[in-house]
Formats: structure tokens, sequence, C-alpha cells
């Protein structure tokens, strides 16, 4: 796990300005390479040498099981060009997803976490292949072949507000943020997008939750960066607006959005995925997306969500923030399977506030159902210290 504040790069820092326009292209059909020689074969060329260094890449999260489930999803949307199509799930927590014209497709952990169902999932899925189909990297790479982003066969230049990355980060990051589109080329992948996901059933406001959550992440953010959960997905009211048209043109139906079975699959990662948001250190905007997922939580998650909203304000840590923790760890306690760390952290506040039999309960609880968590021996020695204390 890493600990930048963001992630955000580009291979190509010209790229999505100039050169010919993707419009004038014909889609791309299953099967359908570039001709040897061309623009777009130079393209392809590039991405797959990105695509190797990837492929070893520890940042990809390899697990059969989560893998399958992300790849029936995609073949679902893309038909029959899902042959074509590789996908790489990535531990990087921030929203973003994005598919290379050779086919490479890189599905964030943070945009996993951020979902609700795989009609959402859907959604974000076949906007991308709507960029990949409709060719709409090509633009810009004339231009960008002439700019000092290009020497040195794909240099990479990076950055992540203030804090460098280098190495298979940076080419995640730069991947995925390589091909920043027009609003025009946005516009176009919506629609299609929109299209392909409805096609095969699933929820036509599937679109609209998401980008509605997504915003009100954006406004919730009190520095009013462009965060890399941005970056190569402007935001606008403007297309909001579209995509609440979309959706209310579809005839009321039966529609699909298999939140049991998305939920049942990214299970297993939402702790880790959870930390891996703390770890951003971009508090307010991290309350801000904990508190929905905690709002729409089944009952087993709940816990786990609530006591990780509880760690969000602890760690900001401003005005009432650690009041709100403690009611939070609390709470947490008080619904099914709460983590054991919530015993932990509700047994610390206490020991603060001079709570020396409560603080000792809680950190009791904790060494009974975590004895071998890797700070055992520490929290025992707390332990020890209430309880030589007169």
């Amino acid at each position: 796990m890493f600990r930048q504040r963001l992630i955000g790069a580009t291979l190509l820092a010209a790229i999505g300005i100039g050169g010919a326009s993707a419009a004038q292209l014909a889609q791309l059909q299953p099967g359908q390479r570039p001709a040897a020689g061309s623009t777009e074969a130079e393209l392809w060329y590039g991405m797959e040498q990105a695509e190797k260094q990837i492929r070893q890449s520890p940042s990809v999260v390899r697990d059969p099981a989560l893998q399958a489930y992300v790849e029936g999803i995609v073949c679902k949307i893309a038909g029959p060009h899902c042959g074509e199509l590789r996908v790489y799930v990535v531990d990087v927590p921030v929203f973003n997803a994005s598919m290379a014209p050779n086919g490479a497709t890189l599905v964030f952990t943070g945009a996993l976490l951020r979902m609700r169902d795989e009609s959402e999932l859907a959604v974000v899925l076949g906007h991308e292949f709507a960029h990949y189909k409709a060719r709409h990297s090509l633009e810009g790479w004339n231009s960008a072949k002439r700019t000092t982003a290009f020497l040195g066969t794909f240099g990479l230049v990076t950055w992540a507000v203030g804090v460098p990355i280098a190495g298979d980060l940076a080419l995640i990051g730069g991947m995925s943020s390589l091909f920043k589109q027009s609003r025009d080329n946005e516009r176009e992948a919506d629609q299609l997008g929109f299209a392909a996901a409805t096609a095969q059933g699933y929820d036509p406001q599937a679109g609209v939750r998401i980008w509605e959550r997504l915003r009100r992440e954006e406004k919730a953010d009190r520095t009013h960066r462009d965060h890399a959960v941005f970056a190569s997905h402007p935001q606008s009211e403007e297309r909001i607006v579209d995509i609440r048209a979309a959706a209310a043109s579809i005839a009321p139906g039966p529609a699909s959005t298999n939140a049991e079975v998305y939920r049942a699959a990214m299970r297993p990662f939402q702790e880790k995925w959870l930390a891996s948001e703390l770890s951003r250190r971009t508090y307010d905007t991290t309350i801000q997306v904990i508190t929905e997922l905690q709002q729409d939580a089944p009952p087993e998650t709940k816990a786990l969500y609530t006591f990780y909203l509880g760690e969000a304000h602890r760690r900001r840590n401003k005005n009432d923030d650690k009041a709100k923790a403690a009611a939070l760890y609390s709470q947490a306690l008080a619904e099914p399977q709460p983590p054991p760390a919530a015993w932990r952290e509700q047994g610390m506040l206490l020991r603060d506030q001079g709570d020396k039999a409560g603080a000792l309960a809680s950190l009791r609880r904790y060494l009974e159902i975590a004895p071998g968590a890797d700070d055992a021996a520490l929290i025992k020695h707390y332990a020890m210290k209430l309880e030589s204390t007169p």
C-alpha cells in the first residue's frame, strides 16, 4: 500500500490538444488492428510497452475471483470486442478507470470502493469502452509527438500534489490519465457507454447516482484542488444534467443493479480499501465518501464503515472530531461484526479521557479477539500500565 495523498500523472503532457479529430474515424471493429506504420500503430505500440510494465506491477490486485468478476462485466459491455481487452484492477485509492487504445483496461480500487452495485460499474466501464471503440485517443497524438514529453521514448511527466512518484505507480497513474478527452468526446462516451450498459438491462439511473456522488465528493474538498479523482473525467453540472436526461429517456421497466452480487464480490477487500482511502490524508473528502458508504451499508458491513468514519474524524482532529470519533466507535461496537480495531481505538480514547475502567475493558476485549495482532504487545503494555496505575 502506498501513501501518496493523490496520484496524478500523464505520459504525454500535450495529449488531448490539436491533431486529427477522432470523430472523423470509423469505430473500431472487432479484431481490427491499426495499419502497419500508421500513427495509430505507433500509439498502440507505446501502450503495449507500458502494459508490459503494468502487467508486472505489484500494485495489480491478483485475486482470481475479483479478476473474473470485473472481466465478466467488461465482456458483457464489450460484446464481440471482449477478447481484445485485458483487465487490470490496480490498488490506487482514487476514483478512476481507463481503457487504452490497445485494449489494456485499468480499474482503480478507489472506484470499486465508491460504487454501490454492478450497474454503476457497468456504466463506468461502458464509458471507457466507448472511448476505446470510438478511437478517441488518436486526438492530439500527433501534436504530443512534437513535445518534450514524448522524447526519450515515452518519458514520464509525473506529479502527486507535491509528492513525486515513480516507477510502476507513475506508469499506472500516467496510463489512466493519458487519455484526457475533449468535452465532445466525453459527451459521446457518456452516450455510448450509457447505451451499452442499458442494452444489457442495467439500471439507467446508475450513472446519475455515481456522478452525483462524485460531484458531492468534489464539493467536499475545501482546498478546491483538481484532484486525480476528476483528472480524466471532468465534472460539470452540464454533464450531470445530460446524464439525468438520458436516464429519464428510458421507459420505466425492469432494470438490474445486481447490488448483492457486487457487494459480495467487493466484501473481502473493503477493509483494505478503506485503510488505503484513509492513507490519502484528504480527510474532508474521505469523510464525505465514507459517510455515504456508511449510510448505504447493509447490516453486515455497517460496523466496518462506521468504524472507519470514526477513524477519519479522529485523524482529521479538528473542532469536535474526537467526540464524533468516540461516538462512532461506540456505534460501530453496537452493530453486528464490528472490526477488532474498534475496541482498541475506543480503549485508547477512554484512556485519554481518564476512564481507566472503560479503557481496560475495551483493550482487554481487543486482545481477546485479536491476540495475534501486530500491535498486541503494545496494547498489552498499555493495559498493564492502566492496571498498575492507582
